[in-house]
């Protein structure tokens, strides 16, 4: 009886998709500042100015995005300190930042920054469980519990 052996394929390297934006505004904001290292999982403080600079350029939402997460992987599969499994994961994160700026509330002095911790199950499951014993979101909670601890000096 003959054995069937699958092949085994290789991981695929990281690499960026091909983007291109043909809708991006002619006096796009410099992109610069847009990732300093591998200690920083997301693009900094840059990227809010970056998404109000397009969105105040006409450029709608979906293309804010496909415009930055273009500009910020090469960046990012450039790091050679990084593994691709984390060039996945930072791009990943640095997508949602994005997108959650690029949809947000339009007209704001200041754009939320969304800000991804992992939280190991056992935390995730006590702040569920203060939140819910406060009557509120969970992310509400998480708010108030930051600006709390903030203004202890």
């Amino acid at each position: 009886m003959a054995s069937f052996v699958r092949p085994t394929t290789a991981a695929a390297a990281f690499t960026c998709p091909e983007t291109v934006t043909t809708d991006a505004p002619r006096n796009t904001p410099s992109l610069s500042g847009l990732y300093s290292d591998a200690t920083n999982p997301t693009a900094g403080p840059r990227v809010g100015e970056l998404v109000a600079d397009l969105r105040r350029d006409g450029l709608k939402p979906a293309l804010v995005v496909d415009h930055l997460v273009g500009a910020y992987c090469p960046l990012v599969a450039n790091d050679a300190s990084l593994s691709d499994s984390q060039k996945a994961d930072r791009v990943r994160r640095f997508a949602r930042q994005v997108t959650g700026l690029a949809y947000g509330q339009t007209g704001q002095q200041e754009l939320d920054v969304l800000v991804d911790v992992p939280l190991m199950p056992t935390v995730l499951h006590q702040v569920e469980q203060a939140a819910a014993g406060a009557g509120m979101p969970r992310d509400a909670w998480i708010k108030r519990a930051i600006k709390r601890q903030l203004a202890v000096p």
